[in-house]
């Protein structure tokens, strides 16, 4: 018993020292030990967390403070196809935009990338999906469609009726210049004016009717902002027929005691028909 009296005694002793009062100091190094098992280092954690993300903050401000234009999309346009054009990044043109984390893009709207160093202020289009080539010449490889001539229109079918057959039926009326009128004369040596019809058709083996009454009838219809050499003009009730020869011409017999001659197309009011003759 006296043996671990003695024990406690030392304790206490060592404790509240000699004077039986706490000391102010001891208390401090026991009870907060310094060393690797301090909590200090744990509480280091945080603080490198927060900096860490330092760096992500200052990137978007970047990212927004760029220099922006605006471009119209188009069908097949993707925010990676614009970001290799534009040399960025899918983040960055989303968060130029407000796009969050979603990827999905419309045709039809704008959207802001980066400008280029000649870019202007305006709205561009699409850099990511140019217009297709097409062919050329406004026939357009490397022209645009809005860029190609227009290609030539096909001849309308006066122009192509203008030769060969046409050719030879004037030709032939142009040759009887001169013989005289003669009623229901059908050549070679005189003619009426159905008569030197008919005649120049047959030349170019095409068989007419040989009255004007009949002629009327032949071919189809056109106009007078139409015709084309070899085209039958039927004037004065449908009684008399000329060959139209171009350049405002007719070539006719007109009446009894004239001769095979031109003369101007009869006044709009006095013909009853134009005739197109299809070879």
């Amino acid at each position: 018993m006296a043996f671990v009296l003695s024990l406690l005694a030392g304790v206490l002793l060592a404790v509240h020292g000699p004077s039986g009062s706490p000391s102010a100091d001891r208390p401090a190094v026991a009870l907060q030990p310094e060393g690797p098992s301090a909590p200090e280092p744990a509480r280091t954690k945080p603080t490198e967390t927060t900096e860490t993300a330092e760096p992500a903050e200052e990137d978007t401000t970047d990212a927004r403070s760029v220099k922006v234009e605006k471009v119209t999309l188009r069908p097949g346009d993707s925010l990676w196809a614009l970001a290799r054009t534009h040399g960025t990044s899918v983040k960055a043109l989303q968060q130029l935009n407000d796009l969050g984390s979603t990827t999905l893009i419309y045709a039809g709207r704008t959207l802001q990338v980066p400008a280029q160093p000649d870019s202007s202020p305006s709205v561009r289009q699409s850099k990511a999906a140019p217009s297709a080539p097409a062919q050329r010449p406004d026939g357009r490889p490397g022209v645009r469609s809005a860029d190609k001539p227009a290609k030539p229109t096909k001849p309308t079918k006066p122009a192509k009726r203008a030769a060969p057959v046409p050719n030879a039926v004037v030709a032939y009326a142009k040759g009887q210049q001169g013989k005289p009128y003669v009623w229901g004369g059908t050549g070679p040596r005189g003619f009426d004016c159905s008569g030197l019809v008919m005649r120049a058709w047959q030349a170019a083996g095409v068989t007419l009717p040989r009255t004007t009454w009949d002629q009327i009838h032949a071919g189809t219809a056109t106009t007078r902002g139409r015709l084309v050499p070899g085209d039958l003009v039927l004037s004065y009730g449908g009684g008399h027929v000329g060959l139209y020869i171009g350049n405002g011409q007719i070539i006719h017999a007109p009446k009894p005691g004239t001769t095979v001659t031109t003369a101007p197309l009869p006044a709009p009011g006095n013909v009853v028909a134009y005739r197109h003759i299809r070879p």
